[in-house]
């Protein structure tokens, strides 16, 4: 296939090739089709090489893979535990005071254990607290054995039950510090324990049936299930 090349001459009629020459094809039709063909050949390369997904993440996934949970084009990384080293399974097994200790959860920041089911509960109301002060529930009793019961029937005889008869006994309560739930705090846990499960129960209230108690917070549906009050 020929080439004609013509410039844009000059006084005289010059033909040198020039910047901005002009280009005429003496066969448009046949050259339009090999180029045709080679921007196909070369797209199709192309989209044989792009990797799919998004390639600055460090971590390609094909939009149509399928993964676990049935999503596609998306990664799902499953959450970590609220409480490590606790899987919030709990068989109700023992007696008030004699709770196996398969059965209990260690809590944040060395604080005594409770009842598992109960010990995540309450890690998730902590890190809602957490989230909303900006540091986490403080405690200061939880599971109590039963000698650890007459210990504090000895030290606060107007203030515990009858050991044998104390939910912390079951691992089902605890007491959480003053500076915890006092002014807006208190609002805030009494309007959010119950979402997981805790609360101030009725009877340790204003008018209820037994002492002035608004640290003592209890797992309540477990609480009923034992024939806790």
């Amino acid at each position: 296939m020929s080439v004609t090349v013509a410039t844009a001459g000059g006084p005289g009629g010059d033909t040198r090739d020039r910047p901005g020459a002009a280009v005429a094809l003496t066969d448009p039709s046949a050259d339009a089709v090999e180029t045709a063909r080679d921007r196909e050949a070369g797209a199709s390369r192309s989209q044989e090489r792009a990797p799919r997904g998004t390639a600055d993440t460090g971590v390609t996934v094909p939009q149509d893979a399928t993964l676990p949970g049935g999503e596609t084009g998306s990664v799902q990384v499953e959450a970590p535990p609220v409480l490590p080293g606790c899987d919030g399974e709990a068989t109700g097994a023992g007696l008030n005071g004699q709770v196996p200790a398969d059965e209990l959860c260690a809590l944040w920041g060395g604080y005594p254990p409770v009842r598992a089911d109960a010990a995540v509960a309450l890690a998730r109301l902590n890190q809602a607290y957490t989230e909303q002060f900006g540091e986490a529930l403080c405690l200061t009793d939880g599971y109590r054995s039963y000698a650890q019961q007459v210990t504090a029937k000895a030290q606060k005889p107007t203030l515990t039950a009858t050991p044998g008869r104390s939910n912390h006994g079951w691992g089902l309560a605890v007491d959480i510090c003053a500076d915890s739930y006092a002014g807006e705090r208190w609002d805030w846990l009494k309007a959010t324990g119950p979402e997981h499960g805790w609360d101030n129960p009725g009877w340790a209230q204003v008018g209820g049936s037994g002492p002035y108690e608004p640290w003592h917070w209890e797992f309540t549906e477990a609480v009923a299930q034992v024939g806790g009050h």
